[in-house]
């Protein structure tokens, strides 16, 4: 009897591990087809890298994307989410709402923003019912997406020459509800993911995520890929990038610095604008959802269990970046 219920239960954990190591199976919602079918192009391309970096797959996945702002927060308002998010991302329940592209201006930054709350959802799937400290998943996100620090820069160099940075084991749970502090945690965050690749390999973040998954602390799993402690490694960090951001400093008092981001935003905006303009015409995004969605009274229980889902236990600021799930 002991045996057959040992074997069973090898059963249910390999049927476990194999439906969390299964295909995307999207379902789309979009203002026309030619959106949904762009929001599957982008899935699709991102999944595999997606799936790499976190050793499983969400398994079915439904995007609903909103035509206008009061679609966006109507939604908001029956899930109990942020209604100046730019999206949010459910892992339990497999659901990401997104706004339109015409909402965002910049059809770049529509994609940017579906795999960011894509990887939430496979995140989720590979620490199976596990949390990794916001910074972690929020500049993994980033990473992975493609947002790029360049918008980031100056926040970080901010924080690095002025009042200093954030300790990371405040970041762990939340981020600051002050829109500039909010903004360089994610600046913090995006770049400590990125030095931590540079510094330790491709393979890095993977070993964290996948220690994380088995169940090690977060010490224990940095000192198993790094040989080193957070706060060893915030050291390091923080040295690095003292002597990147020095630079700033020095062009700043002679006024160089502000002609070089002159000269680089007016060569690229003319082009930038076209591109975006194009882009956005492909994707007229007219028309209304597919499934009429009337809101469900909740709890304040309720509204908690989705911030908390979503890692955002409290509302941010407008300016402050994306939530776990909005993220």
């Amino acid at each position: 009897m002991i045996r057959r219920l040992a074997i069973l239960l090898l059963a249910l954990l390999g049927a476990t591990a194999a439906l969390a190591a299964g295909p995307l199976e999207l379902s789309v919602q979009a203002p026309s087809p030619e959106l949904a079918d762009h929001v599957r192009a982008i899935a699709a391309e991102a999944a595999p890298k997606l799936e790499a970096w976190t050793g499983a797959s969400p398994g079915k996945v439904l995007i609903q994307v909103m035509p206008t702002r009061e679609w966006f927060e109507k939604r908001m308002n029956q899930l109990g989410g942020p209604r100046w998010a730019a999206g949010l991302a459910l892992p339990e329940r497999g659901l990401i709402v997104l706004r339109s592209p015409r909402q965002l201006g910049d059809p770049e930054q529509f994609r940017h923003l579906t795999i960011h709350e894509l990887l939430h959802l496979y995140l989720a799937a590979g620490l199976k019912g596990r949390r990794a400290p916001l910074w972690l998943e929020e500049g993994l996100a980033m990473r992975l997406s493609g947002e790029g620090g360049w918008g980031r820069s100056a926040t970080m160099a901010g924080g690095v020459l002025g009042a200093g940075l954030i300790p990371f084991g405040e970041l762990a749970e939340r981020f600051p509800d002050q829109a500039q502090q909010a903004a360089l945690a994610y600046a913090q965050s995006y770049y400590l993911v990125t030095w931590l690749q540079n510094e330790y390999g491709p393979q890095a973040l993977a070993k964290i995520i996948k220690g994380l998954s088995q169940g090690r602390p977060l010490t224990a799993a940095l000192r198993q890929t790094t040989g080193l402690s957070l706060a060893a490694l915030e050291e390091r960090f923080s040295d690095d990038m003292h002597s990147r951001f020095s630079w700033i400093a020095v062009l700043g008092t002679g006024g160089v610095l502000w002609g070089l981001v002159a000269l680089g935003a007016g060569v690229g905006l003319v082009a930038r604008r076209r591109r975006q303009k194009m882009a956005v015409a492909r994707m007229d995004d007219a028309g209304g959802v597919q499934t009429q969605m009337r809101p469900r009274p909740r709890s304040g229980r309720g509204r908690r269990i989705v911030l908390r889902e979503a890692g955002m236990d409290t509302p941010r600021p407008r300016e402050s970046s994306r939530s776990r799930e909005e993220t």
